[in-house]
């Protein structure tokens, strides 16, 4: 069984720990903060799992065989919300190509620091890796733009119907901690917990940046999980708890979470090239120097017809050119090196 998929399994006995764990944490305060908000915005809009969908897709071939790859192994590491799409993407390729590709999650953090290390060919990250790394670091690393890919914000399911809609301010006064109980935001009277990815995470740095506007997520002290299946779990056994995680997550779990909407935005390329919604990212992978040997030939088989058609809709992330270029100027950052062609 794939790591992705372990991280996505919770045993009984430990879904119970973690849901008593946060429901500790979760109790606190609920004097209303002078900044909160009340009204109909927290259902003003209404996002489900269909309005996230990327499209159907379906699975790709591996390639066409090359003996010269045979027996070569390959570790990816990094990002856990790009990993659904190179565990699938992976397992194609080795069956066609006769290699051992590992991949593991850790965060965009990992993923960059083990490619600058070494310990992986190819390092996943939601972010450029200049967001990560020392400017010394970021300069050794090339960078392949593999995908898009929507981040959702979750509620428990007791929220379905109550809150729908958050809008930036609010979500911000979730996270910075001046909002502990759904009433103060004219929810129901019951105490939010929130859930939160570690530093290491591009997720997280993602929601900070262009949802908190970098307001310091670590002031509300949210609960954190390691990996996005986590969150998904923890969100699942929690009631009353937000968290985010890549939309293909909520697609696969449809009835673990309830997806919601940002300022009546929703996760999709719709709202995303209308300029409406900022909670998404370009995935990355990234090598020491330019790419060669198996973890080229890897590279090249994700960027081809074969799983940008049918794997990466599938799995719930974007094709590239299908974000628009203002999007991606938007979401591009200032003096980073264009990404290596492949050909």
């Amino acid at each position: 069984m794939s790591t992705w998929k372990r991280s996505l399994g919770i045993k009984a006995g430990l879904g119970a720990t973690i849901a008593a764990t946060l429901a500790l944490t979760a109790c606190g305060s609920t004097s209303t903060s002078p900044n909160t908000t009340t009204g109909s915005s927290l259902t003003s809009c209404s996002a489900s799992v269909s309005d996230l969908l990327a499209g159907a897709g379906g699975s790709g071939k591996g390639g066409t065989a090359d003996p010269a790859l045979s027996g070569q192994k390959l570790t990816v590491t990094g990002s856990s919300a790009l990993q659904p799409l190179f565990v699938q993407a992976a397992a194609e390729f080795d069956h066609a190509q006769n290699t051992q590709t590992v991949v593991n999650a850790g965060g965009s953090g990992k993923g960059l620091s083990d490619a600058f290390s070494g310990a992986s060919q190819l390092g996943m990250s939601d972010v450029f890796a200049s967001e990560k790394l020392t400017a010394d670091q970021a300069a050794t690393l090339t960078d392949h733009q593999v995908a898009a890919v929507a981040f959702t914000l979750i509620v428990n399911n007791d929220l379905k119907g109550k809150v729908d809609n958050l809008t930036t301010d609010q979500i911000k006064q979730i996270y910075t901690g001046q909002v502990t109980s759904w009433k103060q935001l004219g929810g129901p009277d019951e105490p939010i917990t929130a859930v939160a990815r570690p530093t290491s995470s591009g997720t997280r740095a993602t929601f900070k940046k262009y949802v908190l506007a970098n307001a310091d997520d670590t002031a509300g002290t949210p609960v954190q999980q390691d990996n996005t299946g986590a969150v998904l779990a923890a969100v699942k056994a929690t009631p009353g708890s937000i968290g985010y995680v890549a939309s293909g997550f909520v697609s696969s779990n449809p009835t673990d979470a309830s997806p919601i909407c940002i300022g009546g935005a929703k996760a999709n390329a719709t709202d995303i090239n209308a300029g409406k919604y900022q909670f998404w990212s370009i995935e990355h992978v990234y090598t020491k120097g330019p790419a060669t040997g198996a973890a080229k030939a890897l590279l090249q088989y994700v960027l081809s017809d074969d799983v940008q058609k049918n794997d990466v809709p599938k799995l719930n992330f974007y094709t590239l050119k299908s974000i628009s270029a203002s999007a991606i100027t938007a979401h591009t950052v200032a003096g980073a090196p264009a990404p290596e062609t492949l050909s």
